[in-house]
């Protein structure tokens, strides 16, 4: 059949790359589809992993090449820090296979001895780039629009040339989705403008089973002229925050007990907004509210002034800012709080499957392997090790099954084919995402999910005498609906998830959301404990070490 393979790899991040590797290493025929070029740094098809936010952003094998490793106070991490809402067989499946790569870890780390704008996810795909080209059918510069089914399985992609503007599937006998997460729905986050929750949109879609949706890592971020990660490790690099009006503000959201300097201190002890301390969180709380009552700078900041620090920043971090435009010794720099990941996605086992038959997720569309919070360098570890297991799996798989059958379609078009659709759409995605940041991102409640609910009725509404609605919207809208979802039904604030209507954790342990839609689009969401064994009086044993 022509189109027709054993594996097709949806996206080409760190995961996706892996996945397509190892498949290939498996004797499957293999075919990656990228919505921009197998191997472009910080532009479309290149994932998150490779967008050069930060120059911190390692893999966690540098605790293997640490003499005092111990797996199991690892695991332990993991499950304290994901706080009652990651799956134990899960976390211990990351460590097993972490485990494994002992003797990789040096060489993984020493790819990122040097220090620039090609750090996070680049240094670990490049070595892999020449084989794939070689080996692998790619599809670059085309999305993929459809998962296609038969009988209640996963056996194919329905994809669109980005250039022409074709419509054609692609038949697999497995697909694995590694697309990205949703940073597409926020209007700040640092990603490339491809990473639009594509990857949960077409699993959802096709019945597969979404967990942890709601708990994102959410970061500092500088606005302008680039946004990129803003780690602040030492209090005297918070000590000058004012608003667009030079005016101090966080004290003024600060509650009776708890002083600036204990939210500084505790702000530095971990990189992403969490609130399972007492006082970090008031940071970005009164950040996201100046900005949004209008007292932001013009580029939707607040100034953070670094000129007289002693320390400035770390030499590495400062060469970073400034291949990227930043220059924190001339003048203050304008900070906020955006989208870095979701710490959820498909439900996926061991092997890297998910409920629907033939799908198998990796990277940040595989959830399970992160709770409420996560540790720094899993997240890349995860897209490494998720991209194996489910290369591997996938092939296996398709060793044993048939060809699938061709499937008849419709043709889809892209926003990018037609500049009037462009134009028309573009007002309504940039208030859909606008809305996303102010009401689904740091501070949430009841009250602004409703008004990102009212907002997402109007956008449809208006969207709809143009029918079809775009793919790219159509996807943005159903992740709104399945977030807004689990963010009503978790009614207390744990981890990365902060509910300003109810502002502590619930006292037992905590249920997880499972998330589905419904062929017509409804969404329908179930409760699940993961970790029976769970003590919500357990002791928080991150606090020793700067984590995130």
């Amino acid at each position: 059949m022509i189109n027709s393979f054993d594996v097709i790899v949806v996206g080409a991040g760190v995961a996706g790359i892996y996945a397509a590797e190892q498949a290939l290493r498996s004797g499957a025929k293999t075919a990656l589809v990228c919505k921009g070029r197998v191997g472009e740094v910080g532009r479309r098809g290149s994932g998150a992993s490779q967008c050069g936010a930060t120059e911190r952003g390692i893999p966690a094998f540098f605790r293997l090449l640490d003499d005092e490793f111990d797996a199991e106070d690892f695991t332990e991490m993991i499950i304290n820090g994901g706080l009652g809402l990651v799956e134990r067989e899960m976390v211990s499946f990351f460590v097993e296979e972490f485990v494994k790569m002992q003797s990789s870890a040096d060489e993984i780390m020493s790819r990122y001895s040097q220090p620039g704008a090609a750090t996070l996810g680049t240094p670990l795909i490049r070595p892999h780039l020449e084989f794939l080209q070689k080996n692998t059918e790619v599809y670059d510069r085309t999305s993929a629009v459809e998962l296609l089914t038969r009988e209640g399985t996963c056996c194919g992609v329905l994809c669109v040339d980005e250039v022409g503007g074709e419509t054609f599937p692609l038949y697999g006998k497995t697909v694995i989705l590694a697309a990205g997460s949703d940073a597409g729905l926020f209007s700040v986050n640092v990603h490339p403008d491809c990473v639009t929750g594509d990857g949960y949109a077409l699993g959802l879609k096709a019945g597969a089973e979404a967990i942890n949706l709601e708990f994102m890592q959410i970061f500092a971020m500088s606005t302008t002229p680039t946004r990129n990660l803003i780690h602040f490790t030492k209090e005297e690099h918070l000590a000058s925050l004012t608003n667009g009006l030079g005016e101090e503000f966080l004290t003024s959201y600060l509650p009776d007990g708890i002083t600036r300097e204990e939210c500084v201190r505790q702000n530095i002890l971990h990189a992403p907004f969490s609130v399972r301390d007492e006082a970090s969180r008031y940071l970005a709380i009164g950040i996201v509210e100046e900005i949004k009552a209008g007292r932001g700078t013009s580029s939707g900041g607040v100034y953070v002034d670094l000129r007289d620090c002693d320390s400035k920043r770390d030499p590495v971090q400062e060469h970073f800012l400034k291949s990227r435009g930043i220059d924190v010794s001339s003048a203050p720099i304008e900070i906020t709080m955006g989208f870095q990941c979701c710490n959820g996605g498909l439900r996926v086992n061991r092997k890297m499957e998910t409920t629907l038959p033939g799908l198998y997720a990796a990277g940040e569309n595989a959830g399970g392997l992160h709770g409420a919070d996560r540790l720094g360098g899993n997240m890349l570890t995860g897209c490494m090790i998720s991209g194996k297991v489910a290369g591997e799996q996938a092939a296996q798989h398709a060793s044993k099954i048939g060809t699938p059958e061709q499937i008849p379609f419709k043709p889809v078009r892209l926003l990018a084919h037609d500049p009037d659709q462009r134009k028309r759409y573009a007002p309504l995605l940039k208030r859909l995402r606008q809305s996303a940041w102010e009401n689904l991102l740091v501070v949430r409640s009841k009250s602004s999910v409703k008004r990102f609910e009212e907002q997402m009725k109007e956008i449809t509404e208006q969207s709809l005498p143009h029918f079809p609605t775009p793919i790219e919207l159509e996807n943005l809208l159903i992740l709104g609906k399945a977030l807004s979802r689990a963010t009503l039904e978790r009614e207390e604030s744990r981890g990365g998830f902060y509910r300003e209507d109810y502002p502590d954790p619930v006292p037992t342990v905590p249920s997880a959301n499972v998330i589905a839609i419904s062929e017509s689009g409804e969404v329908s969401l179930r409760k699940e404990i993961l970790d029976p064994l769970w003590d919500p009086e357990s002791r928080d044993i991150l606090g020793k070490e700067r984590w995130g």
